[in-house]
């Protein structure tokens, strides 16, 4: 049985590498909106995946390639390998036919579904501290992306089905961590099923890169997959309830990336939402240090 203080350093961990992975993700959109106007469709979804994956073969050799890819759950890795390049795909189309705070609004419906099913699929208790959290980090998102509702339409059918399968990523990743896959193993999958996917789509409509968006696709590459590396890495230590609200977290690193990159200097309502983000977050980690104590 594991030690109260040793389950909460364990849960700590776990948050930190969460925040990490959305700081990551948070990169990968900023480093695609910078490629939108100048390659294709599946030139920025092959970047997320290519340089990855070449980076994470390079680094362990070709003795341990069989022992990376070994699972128990071959089905069960594919689909969760899908379900980020889903969510990607979906998302270039949202912010193509709606504002971009509209559709952001909208993907971060997909906390709430974790944490409605977290028991229900992983059979891990929901406290109400959860609920809260998710509930004031999607308030703070509201706030610093002031949605308007005029642009809303049928098109909403693209952020509201990301919701589902960035949900479905973060099951899925808790899900196989529980059941003893390695993060390695998971990332590997997701790499490699990403790849394949969206090499044909690449290849299709290939526009040649120059020498700074080649150093753009592969910042990207290589955010994208710390990202995935710090996110199963973190599911594999905690509930899927108690890292949820920390997803938010994103805004908070795109908002930077905005102010670094493209100069967007974030006003007082979108300081505000991150100030609530982080507050949600310290309340969930000071509720569960307690429950812990």
């Amino acid at each position: 049985m594991t030690a109260p203080g040793s389950q909460f350093s364990q849960r700590s961990q776990a948050i930190l590498l969460l925040v990490a992975a959305v700081s990551c993700f948070g990169a990968v959109d900023g480093f695609s909106k910078l490629l939108v106007d100048s390659q294709s469709f599946g030139q920025i979804m092959l970047a997320r995946y290519a340089p990855a994956l070449i980076v994470l073969l390079a680094a362990t050799g070709p003795r341990s390639w069989m022992g990376m890819f070994a699972t128990q759950r071959p089905g069960l890795q594919v689909i969760r390998g899908l379900t980020p390049v889903c969510v990607g795909g979906l998302m270039v189309f949202a912010v193509r036919y709606l504002p971009l705070a509209e559709a952001t609004v909208i993907l971060f419906a997909g906390p709430f579904i974790v944490v409605a099913l977290s028991q229900r699929m992983l059979g891990e208790q929901v406290d109400p501290s959860s609920w809260i959290a998710v509930a004031v980090g999607f308030l703070a998102v509201l706030i610093a992306a002031r949605p308007g509702i005029d642009a809303l339409s049928k098109y909403t059918i693209f952020p509201a089905a990301a919701a589902v399968f960035y949900a479905a990523l973060q099951l899925l990743s808790r899900r196989l961590g529980s059941m003893g896959e390695l993060p390695r193993t998971t990332v590997a999958w997701t790499l490699l099923v990403g790849t394949i996917v969206s090499l044909p789509l690449a290849v299709m409509d290939w526009r040649s890169p120059d020498l700074r968006h080649w150093v753009i696709l592969f910042g990207l590459g290589v955010s994208f997959g710390s990202g995935q590396h710090f996110l199963t890495k973190a599911f594999s230590l905690a509930p899927a309830n108690v890292l949820t609200p920390f997803s938010y977290f994103q805004i908070v690193s795109a908002a930077i990336f905005g102010w670094l990159v493209f100069h967007n200097v974030p006003d007082v309502w979108t300081m505000l939402g991150m100030v609530l983000i982080v507050g949600a977050g310290l309340y969930v980690f000071r509720h569960k240090r307690s429950a812990n104590a």
